[in-house]
Formats: structure tokens, sequence, C-alpha cells
């Protein structure tokens, strides 16, 4: 039975000066920001520490930015010695639990991130795309508002009660209103800069595809559960195909907490910037405590 997991948290957890805490107090901490300096050829950990909000906004920062300070925190946790048994990240921070499970180095991890956002930004000819979180409303109706505006979809299922939409800023814009009528609680635009996990990332799926079959990875040293299936694996072709088709189907946070807790997961912590997932398990289940490192 497993006992603890590891969460890891995507883009829009960033906002500048993240991870400053644990780098004035963990001096390896600096080394991992330099290695990242050096792997990307540019000073990354300026613009994280020092960057505005709208720099770390975008997808191609946004992206290495949160793995590198999720890295950071990794291995505060680690120099704690607290073990885990089994890892989930809310998709970006999927990279990173690989990196955690040590299925991915941090190289390998960091470029992949990299590359990722790129090609997610270049949505050329595409319409600009957004995200909004939607509270309150359960996901039939969100669907049932979905199909009503072009090119919308339901991108992360993250509980029962909250669940993002994702798709052209004209849709998104429009949309909002038909959530609040439908009874939604609250509706919140979201720090992102795309369309992410909807059709408008079908062609950077495809390019990321080449780049994923072609990177080592390494059998996890605990399991992964994985956006796309959330079903725990330790095979790297699942692995990569589900890192694949994460691009552009659902976030099934709900249903990854809900089998950590199957699996007899009693405590988790969430490694990285902010208190997102922490906040979320909570509203999932009561089963499984949420710890500080």
């Amino acid at each position: 039975m497993f006992k603890v997991g590891l969460l890891f948290p995507g883009q829009g957890s960033q906002f500048p000066g993240m991870g400053k805490e644990v780098i004035n107090d963990m001096p390896e901490a600096t080394k991992i920001m330099e290695n990242a300096n050096n792997i990307l050829g540019f000073d990354i950990g300026q613009i994280i520490l020092n960057g505005d909000e709208e720099l770390l906004k975008r997808t191609e920062i946004a992206q290495p930015a949160i793995f590198i300070v999720s890295a950071i925190h990794l291995a505060k946790l680690s120099k704690k010695q607290i073990r885990f048994d089994i890892v989930a990240g809310h998709s970006l921070g999927e990279y990173t639990a690989l990196y955690a499970a040590c299925s991915l180095s941090f190289a390998d991890g960091l470029n992949l991130v990299r590359k990722r956002g790129l090609l997610m930004a270049d949505t050329v000819g595409l319409p600009e795309g957004s995200m909004a979180a939607i509270m309150g409303l359960d996901i039939e109706t969100i669907r049932s508002i979905v199909g009503n505006y072009s090119q919308l979809c339901v991108a992360n299922i993250n509980s029962k009660s909250q669940i993002v939409v994702s798709g052209p800023i004209s849709s998104i814009d429009e949309s909002l209103e038909s959530f609040i009528e439908a009874g939604a609680t609250k509706v919140i635009k979201l720090k992102v800069s795309g369309a992410f996990h909807s059709c408008l990332m079908n062609e950077a799926a495809q390019k990321l595809a080449e780049i994923i079959h072609i990177t080592k990875f390494s059998e996890p040293k605990t399991p992964i559960i994985p956006n796309y299936s959330a079903a725990a694996t330790a095979d790297p072709e699942i692995i990569k195909e589900c890192l694949i088709k994460q691009m552009t189907n659902p976030v099934k946070w709900l249903d990854t907490i809900i089998l950590m807790k199957e699996l007899g997961v009693k405590e988790v912590y969430e490694v990285g910037p902010g208190e997102v997932l922490k906040r979320l398990v909570p509203t999932i289940t009561t089963k499984i405590k949420c710890l500080s490192y």
C-alpha cells in the first residue's frame, strides 16, 4: 500500500520571486539555478527572481521556470529525507513528477518543458487562446455549455466543483456569462497565455511527440499517475504516450487524487511554487492529509 504522494503544480502557479526563500536557505538551490541557466543558454534565474508577472506568464518562460523552482523545492524535501511512494503532476507538473521519480534527468526534463512551452506559444495562424476556471458547476452542465462555443472544451477536471475550460479568447469571454447564468459561483480567467489541453494544441502535440520519442525515459523508481489516463504506471512507453496525449486532452486531477486515496496514500506534499494543489485535495477527499516540509 502506498503511503506518501508528491504533487507537482503546473502553469498558473508562477509568481515573481518564487523559490527565493529556498535559495536563501539552501546553497544547493543556487547550483540548480546555475545549472538551469547553462542548460537553457540564458539567465532564467534572473527572470524567476526579479522578472515581472507578465514575463513569467509567457508559457515559454513559465514552464521551465516552474520546473526549475519545483526541482529546487524537491531538493529541499530530499534534504529532509522525506520518502515517497507515488507521484503526480498537474499538466506541466507531470514532467517534474517524472524527474522526481528518476524517469527523466534534470537536463532532459528542463529541455522538454522549454520546447513544450515554445511549441505551445507558437500557435501561428490559430486564434489567441485562454483558459477559465469555473466553480460550482458539475461536469455535465459545463460540457453542455462548452458545446455552444467554437473550439471551447473542458481542459482540467480539478475537482467536482472546479473545472477549467480552454479555447479561443473570444469563446472564453463569450461563455463566461453562460456559466454564471447556469449557477456557477465564480468564474476566473487564468494567468496563462494559451488554450492548453484543447484542439488548438494539435500541431504542438505532434511536434512535441517527435521530441519525446527521442528523449530517454527510464523506468521510474516510484509509479506515476499520468494526467491523461489517471492510472498508475511505471512503463516508460505508456508515460511517453500519456505526455503526448495530455497536450490535447483534459487533466483528470479529480480522478488522480481519488486513485491516490484508493491506493492507500495517507499524506501528500505539494512540491513547487504556491499551494494550488494543496488547497484542492481537501475538496476531493478528507482521507489524505496535506503536509508542509
